[in-house]
């Protein structure tokens, strides 16, 4: 039992242990690097570059733009030990070049048993912690947008608590058959819990995916962490429609790399759901510890964004022009600025003046 303790010590940042199991090239709150949302673990986190749901505030806030509604999303894991984790994010679009999210997640541990140097048991003890992020994505053009999220962190072992905080950033360039990802996540100052001082998780990705066919996403992502080094995943995810809108969804993926040293690295996931909403579970085994079993419900509503972005054209002076014209919002919008400014800028035509005597 001391083994298994110390096992989930490490990998979900009890770091009241950090005089007993950290060592050089460790970091805290590890748990801030588990896959948020089933649809993700079901792909074994190779989610950067597809990210276009509600979780994207989680894994790449650039992501927010492809929502095509707002958008809720409540997941629950099912962790070892009897641990938990409760996560809810949220998608805001709009009809112009922003989009917003929030999104907090929070790992309850539940009672644990406490030892001293010794290994006598002097009791029990909990360990809870988690993090709420608000983010804002930025369109700079029709297919490539960044975004960024800050997270304020909260962590209780014991008696003794800390708090601090972080940032994530990403950037998405994104076509009908591609997309490309690269950002950073949990980038922040060391947080201090009693007398020890801990590096946050900090990391670095680049992710791409690919549509081979409609509803089939190919991805892959590799990241690298300071405190443990280089990783890699793929993952897939198949839609097949089942009746009229109602998808049927399967994912597959598999991790490789310091995070997959607790498991197989294997990732499994089904999916149900159509425009409105969507039911997704994913299953993943980390041997002798057990298995992890994660739950995610997303619900989309409000109106689309392009009906949004029509809305905020016939506002415009230039309103009838738009509607007439081709391309796309964006080409538009910028025809439609170009051509006022130029009306603006252009010379006053010159006149004769007659004098009459």
């Amino acid at each position: 039992m001391v083994g298994r303790t110390a096992i989930l010590s490490l990998l979900l940042g009890l770091t009241a242990f950090g005089p007993a199991f950290a060592g050089t090239g460790t970091d805290a709150l590890p748990f801030m690097k588990v896959d948020t949302g089933a649809r993700a673990a079901g792909m074994a986190g190779a989610f950067s570059a597809v990210a276009d749901d509600a979780s994207a505030v989680f894994h790449n806030p650039a992501g927010l733009m492809l929502l095509p509604r707002k958008e809720l999303m409540l997941s629950h894991t099912e962790w070892v030990e009897g641990i938990r984790n409760e996560c809810v994010s949220y998608g805001h679009v709009t009809g112009g070049d922003w989009a917003l999210g929030a999104g907090a997640s929070m790992l309850f541990s539940g009672a644990m048993t406490k030892y001293d140097r010794s290994g006598a048991d002097t009791g029990d003890f909990t360990e809870n912690e988690g993090f709420a992020s608000v983010a804002v994505a930025h369109a700079f053009e029709d297919n490539f947008s960044g975004g960024l999220a800050v997270k304020g962190i909260y962590q209780k072992v014991d008696k003794e608590s800390a708090s601090g905080y972080a940032v994530d950033a990403g950037l998405l360039y994104h076509d009908e058959t591609w997309r490309f990802a690269v950002g950073g996540d949990n980038l922040g100052p060391k947080v201090k819990l009693y007398k020890e001082s801990f590096d946050l998780p900090s990391g670095y990705k680049a992710a791409a995916a690919w549509r081979a066919y409609d509803s089939l996403w190919l991805t892959g992502q590799v990241a690298r962490r300071p405190a443990s080094g280089l990783s890699g995943s793929v993952g897939a995810e198949y839609g097949v429609a089942v009746r009229g809108e109602d998808m049927l969804y399967a994912r597959a993926g598999y991790l490789a790399g310091p995070g997959a040293d607790a498991g197989s690295g294997l990732a499994l996931g089904l999916g149900v759901g159509n425009g409105d909403f969507k039911l997704d579970y994913a299953f993943t085994p980390f041997g002798d510890l057990g298995n992890v079993h994660r739950f995610s419900f997303s619900l989309r509503f409000g109106e689309e964004r392009d009906t949004l972005r029509e809305r905020e054209a016939t506002r415009s002076p230039y309103s009838k022009r738009y509607k007439a014209k081709g391309g796309t919002w964006r080409e538009q919008k910028k025809t439609l600025e170009k051509e006022q400014r130029q009306k603006k800028e252009a010379p006053k035509p010159r006149t004769n003046t007659y004098f009459t005597w």
